[in-house]
């Protein structure tokens, strides 16, 4: 469904607008799998993460690709 996702464009924002917000979980408290160390209950992903970059329209790449990196911790968490 995500690949026929419709979304309409009414036009383009300045570069300088096409950054993702700063804050949110620093990397040193993630394992690989995105993981918290003090909770391995709890899998963070996308905007949940501390990023701040240019992404221009890489930002739902970026959540997308984090989202299925957590996933793939939690199945590995889970067996």
């Amino acid at each position: 469904q995500i690949k026929q996702l419709k979304i309409p464009l009414t036009g383009f924002r300045p570069i300088q607008e096409a950054i993702s917000c700063a804050g949110g979980v620093k990397r040193e408290v993630l394992s690989e799998q995105l993981q918290l160390k003090s909770n391995p209950h709890v899998f963070l992903c996308g905007e949940m993460l501390d990023w701040d970059a240019p992404t221009g329209g890489y930002l739902l790449t970026a959540c997308f690709a984090t989202g299925r990196a957590a996933a793939e911790g939690v199945q590995q968490y889970l067996v």
